[in-house]
């Protein structure tokens, strides 16, 4: 019973689209390209990586925040004091890879470390961190912070490439949609002419003017006339399911069609499209993201290969001296010295060194690559394009021929020269030549939306977003 109720139903909205279609609002390629952006959960995806690619490079300046440190020690043995140490500083990373320092320092107990022996209202100091060999050029926390910017534009480059092939998909189901929804009218528009011929035969054979075939082979014309049409609806009806697929707003597509009336869209030239590509393409953003990453890595380990360094200053001022005591003992009152290391044979820094360039290199081949590929893309798409558009003139003037054979024939047939059988042909090819033509113009679309694809140009789409 559920069946039967499914059948009937899928019936009625069959009867029922060609008559609604007139009255129902049409739907542009622009129009429901908008609907995909603001709504679908893929473009949703894309705005979701861009703000990862913002946290990363968040993430990385969290290298050069100001840290509050305190530490404290202490020891009671046997009813003994024997130490309390507790020391707090501020330290404050900096973009060249000086940290500076200050803090209060307050010791006591009776086996104090002497190292630890300060005043006893305590010990304010003030120091600075320099490197003079390994992380004077680079170090850790600047190449982090330029390697999470890089890693933000390989996000941004893969929001690009969903949005990118979002709107692909896009494109091609507008197009079917729009070629089930033309080849429906024209079998549908057939099918009336079909009929309208045949009533008239079959009156002529009434009235004795015709053969009795002469109907027969009108009506197997109508018939067969008749399964094209429920094909062709089906296929419409199957083209705006996979339209619903991409809208998810309050968009009623079966309470919709495509633009009947179709124009040639403006385009690039290719020239302009190739640079497009090479500048803004996401998969070559991406790798050349990856390069620069690379590079990075190359620089640190390059940068490994040095000595480390590092000459440590503290100037020391008693709590309770006046700042012009604090400035005459600068000289004497501080605390200093030096860190030195260095691997003998730094086969590791080496190793890691010739393993960043060879990363270098082999990435550097890739996009060399990749960027071959995608500009023969661009030009097998565009050059597509330009053999529809020929091909797209030649259709309609095939059409506009087979329309003036079939009228000649038809003028033959009621002057009693011609057959059924031949009009049935003529109107076959025309009507055959007038599905090509819906194919082609649908053909287009789709080339244009490939051009776009293949050039990344789809994505000044998400720009738009952005801006809005």
């Amino acid at each position: 019973m559920n069946r039967l109720l499914i059948i009937c139903a899928l019936c009625l909205w069959q009867i029922q689209v060609f008559a609604q279609q007139d009255t129902l609002g049409q739907l542009s390629l622009s129009e429901f390209y908008e609907i995909v952006r603001s709504h679908h959960p893929m473009a949703k995806q894309a705005k979701l990586i861009l703000d990862r690619g913002d946290l990363v490079v968040s993430q990385a300046r969290g290298a050069f925040d100001p840290k509050l440190i305190s530490e404290y020690q202490t020891k009671q043995f046997q009813g003994k004091d024997y130490y309390d140490v507790w020391d707090s500083y501020v330290k404050v990373p900096t973009v060249i890879n000086v940290d500076l320092k200050a803090g209060y320092e307050r010791n006591s107990g009776q086996f104090l470390n002497p190292e630890h022996t300060v005043p006893t209202d305590g010990l304010y100091y003030a120091g600075v961190s320099v490197p003079i060999g390994q992380g004077l050029i680079h170090n850790s926390r600047n190449i982090n912070l330029k390697k999470g910017m890089a890693e933000q534009q390989n996000l941004t480059s893969q929001a690009n490439a969903v949005y990118n092939n979002l709107l692909l998909d896009a494109n091609y189901v507008y197009w079917n949609w729009f070629e089930t929804y033309q080849k429906m009218r024209v079998a549908q528009e057939s099918l009336d002419l079909i009929s309208e011929r045949y009533q008239g035969i079959r009156e002529s054979v009434v009235n004795g003017d015709k053969a009795a075939i002469d109907s027969v082979e009108a009506l197997i014309q109508v018939q067969s006339w008749k399964n094209e049409v429920n094909k062709s609806r089906l296929n419409y009806q199957n083209a705006t399911l996979q339209m619903e697929n991409f809208v998810w707003d309050t968009t009623q597509i079966f309470a919709a069609h495509p633009d009947t009336a179709w124009q040639k869209q403006e385009v690039l030239v290719v020239d302009e499209y190739i640079n497009f590509a090479v500048s803004n393409h996401p998969d070559l953003n991406a790798m050349q993201a990856d390069l620069l990453s690379l590079e990075l890595d190359r620089k640190l380990a390059a940068e490994n290969i040095k000595p480390v360094l590092n000459l440590n200053y503290n100037f020391l001022m008693a709590s309770g001296n006046s700042s012009d005591e604090s400035m005459a003992g600068l000289s004497n009152n501080y605390k200093g010295g030096f860190e030195f290391s260095f691997p003998l044979l730094i086969r590791k820094e080496r190793a890691k060194l010739k393993q960043a360039k060879i990363k270098l290199e082999e990435g550097g081949l890739k996009l060399t690559s990749k960027s071959r590929i995608v500009t023969n893309k661009v030009f097998q798409s565009y050059g597509k394009i330009i053999v529809l558009l020929e091909m797209l003139e030649e259709q309609r003037r095939i059409v506009q021929n087979y329309q003036r054979l079939l009228e000649g024939e038809r003028t033959k047939f009621q002057n009693g020269e011609s057959s059924v059988f031949l009009v049935n042909s003529r109107e076959n090819k025309k009507i055959a030549a007038e599905m090509k033509l819906v194919n082609l113009e649908a053909e287009y679309g789709r080339a244009i939306g490939m051009v776009n694809w293949s050039s990344g140009y789809f994505t000044t789409q998400l720009e738009n977003a952005q801006v809005q």
